[in-house]
């Protein structure tokens, strides 16, 4: 109480004034502590993202997604390593094929119609779960790019001639050499293991047998 006159209001507002400083500091306290609260679940919600397991589907989501066009986008490189991998892929496939229906039913499908079915059989699954692994195919022509790059600059210093040269020499190297050098040798190597004579002039057959059972398992 304040004896002039109005005293006693004055401190009264005084007061007052104090307390609602002193609530709103306890507010801003509060709307403080939530926020650190809600920065350590950000923390928490990141450092659960953040592993192995959530990289890894981050990781085959992003590449799942990639296409020729969007490969196009990222470089020269980059198509003719993913058309690499796809011919080896391929190549790949039709050699695993050719040895088991060589080894179950003793007979090359080149010459033996229970054989080429059973080729037939044996691509369409190999050639699903393919598809399934795609991400993994295409990390690794990602992954091999650079040495493609680094082979087309040697071709260029050794022949000494233009960057289009090089990179045509590489596309014939790569995949059309390499690619029919990888067929030949895995088919041989079939046909040694399993003591069925293979004939390469009959080639046609089993791309045509892969045509077909990719059609009817897509």
């Amino acid at each position: 109480w304040c004896p002039r006159p109005g005293g006693l209001h004055r401190l009264s507002c005084r007061r007052g004034g104090r307390l609602a400083a002193a609530a709103a500091a306890a507010a801003e306290g509060a709307e403080g502590g939530g926020k650190v609260a809600d920065g350590g679940e950000e923390a928490e919600v990141s450092a659960t993202s953040s592993t192995p397991k959530s990289r890894l589907a981050q990781w085959w989501r992003k590449n799942g997604k990639l296409d020729r066009k969007r490969l196009s986008k990222m470089g020269l490189m980059c198509v003719l390593s993913y058309g690499f991998v796809s011919n080896m892929n391929a190549m790949l496939l039709m050699c695993m094929s050719t040895y088991v229906a060589m080894s179950r039913t003793g007979a090359s499908p080149l010459t033996s119609a229970a054989a080429l079915r059973q080729f037939g059989i044996t691509y369409g699954g190999l050639y699903l779960i393919s598809n399934l692994i795609r991400p993994l195919r295409i990390g690794l022509a990602l992954s091999i790019s650079p040495v493609f790059d680094k082979f087309i600059k040697s071709i260029e210093q050794t022949l000494g001639c233009k960057r289009w040269l090089a990179i045509t020499l590489t596309v014939l190297l790569a995949n059309v050499v390499g690619t029919f050098a990888f067929l030949f040798g895995g088919l041989g190597l079939a046909s040694a293991l399993t003591g069925v004579p293979i004939n390469i002039a009959q080639l046609g057959t089993l791309i045509r047998a892969g045509k077909a059972a990719r059609t009817a398992v897509a």
